[in-house]
């Protein structure tokens, strides 16, 4: 069943074309206008569309650029932790097949501005959907900027799951409400579902937690499987454990309606492999490629970003709608 993402009539779909290509150090998307009295989005419908065109052709030419140039189209383009997981998968290119590359293809439509924080104040933010080209996958991706004198940039980015939606929003035009610091009106407070969450994830399994403020999900479900996977693999030279840990809540918009809001999260997991034998024990080529080891002879841990999306209700359980994980570190002894 492919993701649904319900929109107001109205909202803008097409997105303005963008005059000439774009310098590698020298993109900047949505430098805002000066503030009106008018209390709508604070960015017009067609500004926005320009705007997330810009930055997503930034982030794309940065995926297929190495070296200084692909830092700075990166620098341009992503902010945070997406930074951080960019640089990561940029030095983790040459591990991925063509099967692989392929299946991080977006598709050449433009972007699609979904919704647009309201009010004249900062910070503000956008969430835009573009298309796998393969899988036909919605990624969401939440777009930032702190200030008048900053540009919008990906604070975090996901596809979304099989079978999931993400409930509509308010018009363009008329804005929509941040996430904030206030969690009035939702069933939980992001940073509480967040920390839940990772707790969820542990591996060995953490005991069952009464009323969790989420639902099943598949992504959840893809971690746990391939935790265990990993430690039925060593049982016999060494032992394997997992952590995750709530990182950040990177930002979201309000629903309509009242119905509650999009939260874009990032968790942390570390995982870790200890050797209890003399041998030594065979790694990954992306652990290769984060640290120049062929093999570790005590300990090998990896770390992980998780950028997950949750649908917040106003009451009921929270959904996870969109996940992906980056590696982004490694260590051996």
């Amino acid at each position: 069943m492919t993701p649904r993402l319900t929109r107001r009539l109205g909202a803008v779909v097409g997105a303005a074309a963008l005059a000439g290509s774009l310098a590698s150090c020298a993109s900047v998307a949505g430098i805002s206008d000066p503030p009106t009295a008018t209390v709508g989005g604070a960015v017009s419908g067609s500004r926005a569309q320009t705007i997330a065109a810009q930055v997503v052709d930034t982030a794309q030419k940065a995926t297929a650029t190495p070296g200084a140039e692909g830092d700075a189209l990166r620098d341009s383009a992503f902010t945070g932790d997406a930074l951080t997981a960019a640089k990561a998968d940029a030095k983790l290119a040459g591990t991925l097949t063509q099967e692989q590359k392929d299946a991080l293809t977006l598709t050449p439509a433009p972007p699609v501005v979904l919704a647009v924080s309201n009010g004249l104040g900062y910070p503000r933010s956008m969430v835009v959907q573009t298309t796998r080209a393969k899988s036909g996958l919605p990624v969401l991706s939440l777009l930032v900027t702190p200030d008048v004198h900053s540009p919008f940039k990906i604070a975090a980015s996901a596809p979304m799951l099989p079978a999931t939606e993400v409930p509509a929003f308010d018009q363009v035009t008329q804005g929509a409400p941040s996430l904030g610091d206030d969690a009035a009106g939702l069933a939980v407070e992001p940073e509480q579902l967040v920390g839940a969450y990772a707790a969820s994830l542990a591996y060995p399994a953490p005991p069952a937690a009464d009323n969790r403020p989420f639902t099943d999900d598949a992504f959840a479900n893809k971690i746990k499987a391939a935790a265990k996977d990993q430690a039925d693999k060593v049982v016999t030279v060494g032992s394997f454990t997992e952590q995750h840990l709530a990182k950040d809540v990177a930002g979201g918009l309000r629903l309509a309606g009242d119905r509650g809001a999009l939260a874009f999260t990032v968790l942390e997991r570390k995982y870790t492999l200890l050797n209890r034998t003399s041998g030594t024990i065979n790694v990954s080529e992306p652990f290769k490629a984060l640290t120049g080891l062929s093999a570790v002879k005590a300990e090998a841990t990896l770390d992980s970003l998780e950028f997950v999306v949750f649908v917040i209700p106003d009451s009921g359980q929270a959904q996870v709608v969109a996940a992906q994980e980056h590696l982004v570190a490694a260590t051996g002894t």
